[in-house]
């Protein structure tokens, strides 16, 4: 969404919280009862043992405000979701990281090789998180790069011999682990879109059209429509919509389960 940094001031939307809960999700998360599922949603997804998604990427990216948007709109249709959050210098392009259990415990950590989906909003901080993929987890991921600072200050001054990484390299060794990774670029598409910032919405929109979650694409908008304040939901509707459509060119015949 288009915030200029994840960790807004101000923001008191309630979200998941970075340190492990202190009482079971039903009632950290609310009273919604898990029978508020949409039928559609049940015939569409098959029966599994919940669903752990996780989101990285660099801070200004928005990756803390995609999770909390994802947990807020299944929390309103009765699910448990627990979210942890792993960042050190977020607003100076640190690396963020972010987990979204739902339906699978109270504890917000995903064990090594048990993610359902990776959301990768940049290119070496998706691979970073190799060790939670697994032959079923899917993949999107974000091809445009964010060099970090260090890397940036040795090339203007002429020092030293780092070097980002090839993305393609980045992408084979994700698919050394699962062949299910479709990587694009969301940060062009945002842009095409109306705005750079909007780059977590076409994430989110590509993750929801791709089926994988037990809630509607219509029911997460509903969701942003009502927690986003109107400017900011005009400014990423289209955007919304462009994710989505790219989300069901990606689609699996069969969620992975």
């Amino acid at each position: 969404m288009t915030r200029s940094s994840d960790n807004q001031p101000g923001d008191n939307r309630p979200g998941p919280r970075s340190e492990t809960p202190v009482a079971p999700p039903s009632r950290r998360c609310g009273e919604h009862g898990r029978d508020a599922r949409a039928t559609e949603d049940s015939a569409r997804v098959p029966s599994r043992q919940g669903w752990r998604v996780v989101i990285v990427g660099t801070g200004g990216q928005g990756a803390l405000t995609a999770a909390r948007l994802l947990c807020d709109c299944l929390v309103e249709h009765g699910h448990d979701v627990v979210s942890g959050q792993l960042h050190g210098m977020a607003q100076r392009g640190g690396s963020v990281h972010t987990s979204v259990k739902v339906d699978c415990g109270i504890s917000p950590v995903i064990a090594s090789g048990r993610a359902d989906c990776v959301l990768g909003f940049e290119p070496v901080e998706t691979a970073r998180v190799l060790p939670l993929m697994s032959a079923k987890t899917v993949v999107y991921m974000n091809t445009a790069p964010v060099i970090p600072f260090i890397l940036g200050q040795q090339s203007a001054l002429k020092k030293g011999a780092g070097q980002y990484p090839d993305v393609q390299d980045l992408v084979d060794s994700i698919r050394a682990v699962t062949s299910h990774v479709f990587p694009f670029d969301a940060t062009r598409l945002a842009q095409d879109s109306g705005s750079i910032k909007t780059m977590n919405t076409i994430m989110l929109g590509c993750l929801l059209g791709s089926g994988l979650l037990p809630r509607t694409v219509e029911e997460f908008w509903q969701t942003v429509t009502r927690v986003m304040p109107p400017a900011l939901t005009e400014a990423n509707a289209e955007a919304f919509s462009n994710g989505v459509e790219m989300g069901r060119k990606f689609r699996l015949d069969e969620v992975v389960r």
